[in-house]
């Protein structure tokens, strides 16, 4: 027998697949070149930052920057608090949404119909931000750890992209499972949820992403500083640095010394290093569920 040969690409195809990879290869430095540039501040001297200019390594290294931000005390709170809210948070979301994605399944469920338009409603019209300062106070979640919880623990699209998946899995098994003298809840965690691991791990990447992120629902509704969020604090030290920022420019700008402004650290240095601590973790977690993430949009959102 001939040995099978692998069939060489034609000139085009070649062509095109180094053109592609040229253009992607660019396309991922535009991407990456603002973060490059934040985490070279980050490990740069403080003194050289404020010179400016685009830098995508340090010029002058420095660790100053770290060793500020990581021995504040804020920074520890604040990240316990963030961790503790993706952990508790897109727990208690995806337990929400994927009981409710079951129970809407059902075929015989009774006023499904109205149930639905009842979900949907608040997706087009919402009571704002002042209904919001009215009732949470009721609910004794106002200034609460809850706050991060409770409100944002059911997504209607969320359900729907479940829900869809859901449908996917033949009715059979959940047949076959009854007669055996399977209640809901064995046929739930013991057939459902086991063949869902991929919208699973899709809707805890997304409900993980959206707490981690947040930092609004601290700035209305929090005032104890227990309770602020690592991305709270960051938001609030990028405001103090603009205008540290502003005071610099107008000091150099009146011919004022700085004095030791700038000694070990500045304003810019310490945002830098908080942008790279902030963002680390969540960057972490997300290769390993990117698989499932793909794999579950795509089904959770063709599937009739």
């Amino acid at each position: 027998m001939k040995k099978s040969r692998l069939k060489r690409p034609t000139k085009s195809r070649l062509a095109f697949v180094i053109c592609n990879t040229i253009f992607m290869v660019f396309l991922s430095f535009l991407f990456l070149a603002p973060y490059i540039n934040i985490l070279a501040k980050s490990f740069n001297a403080a003194r050289d930052t404020m010179l400016g200019g685009l830098t995508f390594w340090p010029r002058v290294w420095s660790q100053d920057n770290y060793a500020v931000v990581l021995g504040d005390s804020t920074t520890w709170t604040g990240f316990r608090v963030s961790v503790l809210r993706v952990l508790v948070g897109s727990a208690f979301s995806l337990i929400v949404n994927y009981m409710a994605a079951y129970a809407l399944l059902k075929k015989g469920l009774r006023f499904k119909k109205l149930i639905i338009l009842i979900f949907t409603i608040p997706m087009f019209v919402s009571g704002g931000l002042i209904a919001e300062y009215i009732y949470f106070p009721k609910l004794g979640i106002y200034n609460t750890f809850w706050v991060y919880i409770l409100p944002n623990a059911f997504s209607f699209y969320n359900m729907v992209i479940i829900r869809t998946y859901l449908q996917g899995i033949p009715e059979t098994l959940f047949e076959s499972a009854r007669l055996d003298g399977a209640g809901e809840f064995i046929v739930l965690f013991k057939i459902t949820l086991p063949l869902s691991m991929p919208i699973v791990a899709t809707i805890l990447l997304w409900s993980a992403v959206a707490n981690w992120n947040d930092w609004t629902t601290t700035l209305y509704f929090v005032e104890n500083q227990d309770l602020f969020t690592l991305q709270y604090n960051m938001q609030m030290a990028i405001k103090q640095t603009e205008t540290v920022q502003q005071m610099i420019a107008n000091a150099l700008e009146s011919g004022r010394p700085l004095g030791d402004i700038d000694a070990d650290i500045t304003a810019e240095s310490i945002q830098a290093a908080q942008l790279i601590v902030t963002t680390v973790p969540i960057i972490m977690v997300y290769p390993f569920l990117q698989r499932y993430f793909m794999s579950g949009v795509m089904i959770g959102s063709v599937k009739e």
